[in-house]
């Protein structure tokens, strides 16, 4: 058995959209440990033969990177999956990962996201397209099911048909979004039916969660964590430790400075700035003894001044971290 954080574990930066873009990346990277990689916020698919490159932007391999990453694609179509596989060839990608686990109603009612499981044979025609596009390469994110747990295991067979460099399977049905326990003994069966190397995705929001689950599945030795890191940066400091970090205020406060001056380079304007701001805001809070009141403030903030006059007036006595973060599960 690994120890826990052991050199032979793969952490994974899993794709929050609004949160985990290049300059939350990069920004991270240098305040805190990361993860090993990351998979970036989808890209979705479209039709024509074209893609146009603004699209592209928080993958482009021009710009920095502090992280090794692997593009996402969401989309429903095998022809226009191409095209976009062949557009992150373009740029130098030789790995890309088919979103299949997107909860949210109004995505897998149109068939797309965790929408896919429920079309076995379209399901087929996107991975026989991604593997013949980007061999060795191409990887798949998946929910164990729509409303109940067993979809995934029923659909494991056309999984195993093809040559998928993984299977990023997180441990929750389509309806229960983020809320409610991850489903381990559910997770376990689909893990064991799956004849690719399995990702283990869903509630690593402490040391000691990831320490039980790596106790629970010994075999597992690859890890994506998403809400956990953005609650807690100090995590993956934690969990290569193998015991809770010490976590500084001031460091958390100059990690959200620099953020914020990224995101202002490169965006026009304070509602697209306040936008990424509130994003991460609305996970940072849960870590925060205090999150709630601060969070409360920033939501009514309508101008970078009047977040910044929130923030400083929050951090001028430093704001307490919870103790135990685990079992986060529908607090957002």
């Amino acid at each position: 058995m690994n120890i826990p954080g052991s050199s032979a574990d793969i952490f994974y930066l899993a794709p929050l959209r609004g949160v985990t873009v290049r300059v939350y990346r990069n920004q991270l990277a240098r305040f805190f440990a990361v993860p090993d990689m990351a998979v970036a916020p989808f890209v979705p698919s479209v039709a024509g033969a074209k893609v146009k490159p603004g699209l592209l932007s928080d993958i482009d391999t021009a710009l920095e990177h502090s992280l090794p990453l692997v593009p996402q694609i969401i989309g429903k179509d095998a022809d226009q999956l191409r095209v976009m596989l062949r557009a992150f060839k373009d740029l130098g990608y030789a790995r890309a990962d088919l979103n299949a686990g997107c909860p949210w109603p109004f995505v897998a009612k149109k068939g797309r996201g965790s929408g896919l499981l429920r079309d076995a044979d379209n399901l087929a025609r996107l991975l026989e397209a991604g593997c013949e596009e980007l061999p060795g390469g191409f990887s798949i994110k998946v929910r164990l099911g729509l409303k109940t747990p067993d979809l995934l295991l029923e659909r494991m067979a056309i999984l195993n048909r093809f040559p998928l460099r993984e299977v990023v399977i997180h441990a929750r049905t389509a309806r229960q979004m983020y809320e409610g326990e991850v489903r381990l003994d559910d997770f376990a069966l689909a893990a064991a039916a799956c004849q690719h190397p399995v990702v283990y995705n869903g509630d690593i929001c402490s040391v000691n969660d990831f320490n039980y689950l790596k106790g629970r599945f010994p075999q597992i030795n690859r890890w994506m964590i998403g809400r956990g890191l953005a609650v807690d940066p100090f995590l993956m400091e934690s969990i290569r430790a193998g015991k809770t970090a010490e976590r500084d205020s001031e460091r958390l406060r100059l990690f959200l400075c620099s953020y914020l001056d990224a995101c202002r380079k490169e965006l026009s304007g304070d509602n697209p700035v306040m936008g990424r701001m509130k994003e991460l805001w609305s996970y940072q809070q849960a870590g925060l003894v205090q999150g709630r009141r601060i969070w409360d403030a920033i939501k009514i903030c309508r101008t970078v001044e009047e977040y910044c006059r929130v923030v400083d007036s929050a951090f001028r006595h430093p704001p307490r971290f919870k103790d135990d973060l685990s079992r986060l599960a529908g607090y957002f």
